[in-house]
């Protein structure tokens, strides 16, 4: 997941990461049921690929946007935009821990 959150993946991308990570679960636990790896999941508190790629996406965009670099500063309105696409996944969101707090109740309930 080293540096994944500067990188535009698509939906493709994140299915291929979160099958990787499943399958090394399955191996882990030797189980084929989804419902098992599933609980399991949530039980150790591991979220899906995809929340943590939309949590570390937009924590990065947040510190990106209040550089004061100069470079950071010609692209914030960019870094803006796709903030703002994060969080309109997840409904009444304007923050990187109003989008945890969404993700755990999504994940964990």
């Amino acid at each position: 997941m080293y540096c994944v959150e500067s990188c535009p993946l698509v939906i493709r991308d994140k299915r291929s990461l979160e099958f990787t990570v499943t399958r090394s679960l399955i191996k882990l636990f030797k189980t084929g049921s989804a419902a098992v790896i599933s609980d399991c999941q949530k039980f150790f508190g591991f979220l899906s690929i995809t929340y943590q790629i939309d949590i570390r996406t937009a924590r990065f965009l947040e510190i990106f946007m209040t550089s004061d670099n100069g470079i950071c500063m010609l692209f914030e309105r960019h870094a803006k935009i796709g903030g703002n696409k994060i969080f309109s996944r997840y409904g009444d969101v304007h923050s990187v821990s109003d989008l945890r707090c969404a993700i755990d109740e999504l994940f964990f309930c």
